[in-house]
């Protein structure tokens, strides 16, 4: 089986560096994941990554804002993927902050989805109140395809721009937002229901759920129903220690948690993990002053 990890990367840059070494230096003691490709899809300033790292592919893509600047990586990613390692299997898709240190997980649930045929691996990006996939989304940060049957079926490119553009007013007028992780929901399903033969269009939805891998023990994401699609990150858990998935925007927290898996990582994991000054950390981009013991950290996020 052939496995490849996109990454997905603006400003997070030492959460890239990092997570690169995570997959390098962990991922490696499971047979599965010891070989994968990383393809490294970055769209900030070149500057801030001016060459290869630990990835097998570096792309430089455009960024025309946050939402479309995403739906660019990820398809980005994913068609460098079906040029040239064509008879890639799996694709895991991780953002650059997205860490998983359990390596063991991962294989579990993609040999998972081999063994019960299932074509993607995910969870719902909602609450306890709120856990209907296609209605808030699925996981972009975290997932899981089948590639060749994303790609028979055109899974990708997601299309969030055009859906954007078609179906913004509609939308705008009800006060809801445009999320990838629901465009990406409706592409799934729009792409099962042209591989699987399905008696009617009423049992779309369920037969598409029948062919997701549901990563439970992600669930819920968000704590509060009506704060999921707010960016409360309070409301948000960032740190799954039962699948070793540590997904914190906040430099001090994922410290902490990084701290708890005494791993051994490469010269940008370990000036992390020993590091009392934080104040360096992805060069600093939203200003935020923490307090960490008796000491003020300012610094940029």
């Amino acid at each position: 089986m052939k496995i490849g990890v996109l990454i997905y990367t603006y400003n997070r840059t030492d959460d890239a560096r990092i997570n690169m070494e995570i997959i390098r230096n962990v991922w490696k003691k499971t047979e599965l994941l010891r070989d994968v490709v990383i393809i490294h899809a970055f769209n900030g300033q070149k500057e801030w990554w001016s060459e290869k790292y630990l990835e097998d592919e570096l792309l430089y893509l455009d960024n025309p804002g946050h939402f479309g600047g995403a739906e660019i990586l990820i398809d980005g990613g994913v068609k460098c993927f079906q040029e040239k390692y064509p008879d890639l299997d799996y694709l895991i898709t991780l953002a650059s902050d997205t860490w998983l240190v359990m390596p063991g997980y991962v294989e579990k649930v993609i040999l998972g989805m081999q063994k019960e045929g299932k074509y993607l691996a995910t969870c719902a990006w909602g609450t306890k109140k709120e856990p209907d996939m296609f209605k808030i989304g699925m996981s972009l940060d975290f997932n899981i395809i089948d590639l060749k049957w994303a790609t028979q079926w055109n899974l990708f490119p997601l299309r969030y721009t055009e859906f954007v553009h078609k179906y913004s007013e509609i939308f705008s007028y009800q006060d809801i937002m445009i999320f990838p992780e629901r465009v990406f929901a409706l592409r799934f399903k729009q792409a099962i229901t042209k591989s699987v033969e399905i008696p009617s269009e009423n049992l779309s939805k369920k037969v598409a759920e029948e062919h997701i891998y549901r990563l439970s023990e992600r669930e819920p994401v968000h704590k509060r129903q009506g704060y999921w699609f707010q960016f409360k990150r309070k409301d948000r858990d960032m740190y799954w220690p039962n699948i070793g998935l540590i997904t914190h925007h906040d430099p001090i927290p994922k410290q902490k948690a990084l701290q708890s898996w005494h791993l051994e990582l490469g010269k940008y994991g370990k000036e992390f993990l020993e590091t009392k000054d934080l104040g360096y950390y992805n060069s600093g981009f939203t200003k935020t002053t923490y307090i960490k013991g008796d000491k003020k950290l300012n610094y940029e996020l």
